[in-house]
């Protein structure tokens, strides 16, 4: 009867290992003592460190970009609840790809290191282009007053969603929907009124800082 497959042990081992001490400072020896193998063991399934990294982050890059693809194709709803739902989407794939996900964000870089890794950047650029493209329909629409133009937005939403791997630890499904809607509420209330408190802004004198004298 053959053994069964570790595979799954492993990756969940070594997203861990690389979510606490880094991808360089990981080694295959600490990820297969996690599962209680030998280093030895674990070639039994990746050929090397890199490609153990590559398997990690795959999936949450592949739902993601599932869930982009539905999102992309329903124009039915308008462009404030696709934005909830991409939010939703975006936290409800951290907690099922934990700790994956969070590896994948810190390890995007490596992208322009890696051939391998190309896949995984054009999927991010993907992403970026889903939320700006959002945000852009919602001025044009009237749904949004934007403080700047979508594209700054865009990274702002979108860098406020990645900084969740500095402290996120999923909670249950409840708790995590009911989390990305504060994040949305929070979005959502920027994008509604950034255009006139910019005008606002722009109406109150700022206050030069003094100087040395210099």
């Amino acid at each position: 009867m053959p053994r069964p497959s570790r595979r799954s042990e492993i990756l969940l081992a070594a997203s861990e290992q690389f979510r606490e001490h880094g991808y360089d400072n990981a080694t295959l020896e600490d990820i297969g003592a996690r599962v209680g193998i030998l280093k030895g063991s674990v070639y039994n399934y990746v050929g090397s460190k890199e490609e153990l990294l590559l398997a990690v982050v795959e999936e949450p890059a592949r739902a993601l970009l599932a869930e982009l693809e539905r999102l992309g194709s329903d124009r039915d709803s308008s462009v404030t609840v696709r934005l909830r739902e991409l939010i939703r989407m975006q936290v409800r794939i951290f907690a099922d790809c934990y700790p994956a996900a969070f590896v994948y964000l810190q390890h995007l870089g490596r992208a322009e290191q890696s051939p391998q890794f190309a896949e995984f950047r054009d999927m991010d650029a993907q992403y970026m282009a889903a939320v700006e493209g959002l945000l852009a329909e919602g001025a044009a629409s009237g749904e949004f007053s934007l403080s700047g133009e979508p594209r700054t937005m865009a990274r702002a939403i979108v860098g406020m969603l990645d900084w969740m791997q500095h402290w996120f630890t999923p909670r249950g499904r409840a708790a995590d929907m009911e989390l990305a809607d504060q994040l949305f509420a929070l979005a959502f209330g920027g994008l509604v009124a950034g255009g006139s408190m910019r005008v606002l802004l722009q109406s109150i004198p700022a206050e030069e800082p003094e100087g040395d004298g210099r």
